[in-house]
């Protein structure tokens, strides 16, 4: 059994219905998208196709040049101050083909061309939907079927999922709020307490004025702004949330296939997303065995933010957590408030990028993918288990041993069993942890990176949207 302790992801708010309203779109048709579901495709963002020409994409939103939806994404290599010059939606075309999942034989699959965007979706981006919405995203809900993968039957919205979308700004707001901040089950579910190293990217101005009351230090102030904030990756969001965003914004969520095909290089079979590295450059993971190797901080600070093993710490032996520093803001958690400072805008490392373009696919946040496990050995065509039970219902797979049920139970808000409403695979690593970085990971990381309960949210899950090709 794996045990991951102060670094397993940790997901999803439960809204209930007596917070949210009923779970039917307000519309006469069960099925019909919400009253404010955009009728015409969008018009924003740009699509790197293979050959690098660029043309014109249809996202919605990066309509309006504010931080995290201009034209200010990425970064200049060896800078981590200087801002970069690409479209915060670009998305890149992803050309298909087979590889094996994980770096593992055992696991083949061949992927159809696609589209996955360049960069994590940001907290600027969000608020976009949650401006033009003036806050009730349920308005804008899909309708069934919507954000399906064109090669997977049932893929798309299912609108039990309504219920999960917030109705006001209020709402949204309680959502990425710190789970300490409200009653129940409807703020962020772990590591956002920010009085003791939480970390939340969307910005209020009560988060900020805590954050200025708290700390006179001013690079963290810097980083908790509300034009820092929005160019930073949003966490903490339920993945019914992300998923609406998507499909919103003219796309879907990426299957794990297609998320491991990009990150590996496709048959490159990559190790990291930029490549492989020497083995002086690898370490493992404090002394556990059961998870795979990742570059230790000198080799890892050009390419990610993740939490590294930092020979230069303590003394210098490879003791998770005590000898771990942070390669983005300042090294160490500091014991002043720091919120987000460890957390990196979207691309800004550009040494780190995939294959096709794609950037932060190892470190900075956890990503929400469209499927779960389990993986199953033979050949995956366009494959992903869509198959959920509904959001009242118990997963088996996630609760398969016994022994688990302490971590995927919250004690404190109301007793909520976190595993009830299925769970989704996250890939990717993320910035306070180094779990997952590798496209190599043990099957014990496998086992429980493609199970997370639905019900947790967490300050290091985010995602990014594919699309279907044109």
């Amino acid at each position: 059994m794996l045990r991951l302790r102060c670094a397993a992801p940790l997901i999803a708010a439960f809204f209930l219905a007596s917070a949210c309203g009923s779970d039917t779109t307000t519309t006469a048709d069960p099925n019909a998208a919400g009253p404010n579901f955009p009728p015409t495709e969008g018009k924003g963002g740009t699509v790197i196709d293979l050959s690098g020409d660029s043309r014109r994409g249809k996202s919605r939103s990066c309509a309006k040049s504010n931080p995290g939806t201009d034209n200010k994404c990425g970064g200049v290599a060896g800078d981590d101050k200087a801002l970069g010059n690409t479209d915060c939606c670009e998305t890149r075309v992803v050309q298909g083909g087979s590889y094996n999942r994980f770096n593992n034989p055992k696991f083949p699959a061949t992927v159809s061309t696609f589209q996955l965007d360049t960069f994590l979706v940001t907290a600027g981006r969000f608020r976009a939907w949650v401006d033009e919405m003036k806050g009730n995203l349920r308005s804008s809900s899909p309708p069934a079927g919507a954000g399906a993968h064109p090669k997977i039957p049932n893929s798309g919205w299912r609108t039990e999922w309504n219920r999960f979308l917030p109705t006001s700004r209020a709402e949204v707001d309680r959502m990425f709020s710190r789970e300490d901040s409200v009653e129940g089950n409807l703020a962020c579910q772990f590591g956002t307490n920010i009085y003791e190293q939480g970390a939340l990217t969307w910005w209020t101005a009560q988060l900020e004025k805590e954050i200025k009351d708290t700390t006179e230090d001013e690079d963290v102030r810097a980083e908790n702004t509300k034009e820092a904030l929005d160019r930073k990756p949003i966490n903490c969001i339920p993945w019914q949330v992300l998923f609406a965003f998507c499909i919103w914004d003219g796309g879907r969520l990426p299957t794990d296939a297609e998320f491991g095909y990009a990150a590996a290089g496709g048959s490159e079979q990559r190790r990291f997303p930029w490549g492989n590295m020497e083995d002086g450059d690898l370490a493992p993971i404090g002394d556990l065995q059961n998870v795979s190797f990742v570059p230790t901080f000198t080799a890892g600070k050009k390419y990610m933010a993740a939490r590294l093993w930092d020979t230069r710490i303590g003394n210098g032996k490879n003791v998770f957590e005590d000898n771990y520093g942070l390669t983005w803001g300042a090294n160490t958690f500091d014991e002043v408030l720091g919120n987000a400072q460890h957390i990196m805008p979207v691309g800004r490392r550009p040494d780190g990028a995939g294959k096709w373009g794609q950037l932060d696919l190892a470190g900075n946040m956890f990503e929400w993918m469209l499927d779960e496990g389990p993986i199953q050995p033979g050949t995956c065509k366009d494959c992903a288990n869509v198959d959920f039970p509904k959001p009242t219902e118990f997963d088996p797979k996630v609760d398969m041993d016994p022994e688990r049920k302490p971590d995927f139970h919250n004690k404190t808000a109301g007793g909520v069993s976190w595993w009830r409403g299925g769970a989704r695979s996250i890939r990717g690593g993320a910035w306070d942890n180094a779990y997952m970085l590798s496209n190599s990971p043990t099957e014990g990381e496998i086992d429980y990176y493609t199970a997370y309960p639905l019900l947790r949210t967490y300050r290091s899950l985010g995602g990014r949207c594919a699309r279907n090709p044109d």
